[in-house]
């Protein structure tokens, strides 16, 4: 059983064993600071439209049966069930090229299915300022899924 390489403490730049983020000076409070920024997300008023009725029962129901499978396709070549709900073009950006009217969060031609770990990975790339629609389509051309 191999153990993970050591990291590097983000707060301190202290070794960590086996990878960790944080030494164990700087976890609890990176602990707390992210269920801070996951509760401010959340309630941030765009997130909060995740939180209501006609994303749980309509719109999230309906696009993962249009898409049953990823449409992402990124890692798992289009071959993995949907399980989430992904936004093109990010959420903020397409409400705001749309006049700013929230009603374009539930706008199904911005929405497509994905598997969770495809989901992900566009997340963090798009997080880092790495992301590209054309990855989706060369991803889901190169596996014949698109």
């Amino acid at each position: 059983m191999s153990k993970r390489a050591a990291g590097i403490c983000k707060v301190c730049r202290r070794t960590v064993p086996e990878g960790g983020r944080f030494c164990k000076d700087h976890l609890a409070a990176a602990n707390q600071s992210d269920r801070l920024r996951s509760r401010n997300r959340r309630e941030s008023e765009l997130k909060s439209l995740y939180d209501t009725r006609r994303w749980r029962e309509y719109t999230r129901p309906g696009v993962l049966a249009r898409d049953p499978l990823c449409r992402i396709g990124i890692l798992c070549h289009g071959m993995a069930p949907s399980t989430d709900v992904d936004h093109k073009v990010r959420a903020e950006i397409y409400i705001a090229q749309n006049g700013g009217d929230e009603m374009f969060f539930f706008d199904e031609k911005n929405l497509r299915g994905g598997c969770h770990e495809c989901h992900a990975h566009k997340t963090a790339l798009e997080n880092a300022g790495q992301w590209n629609e054309s990855l989706v389509k060369n991803a889901l051309a190169m596996w014949g899924a698109g």
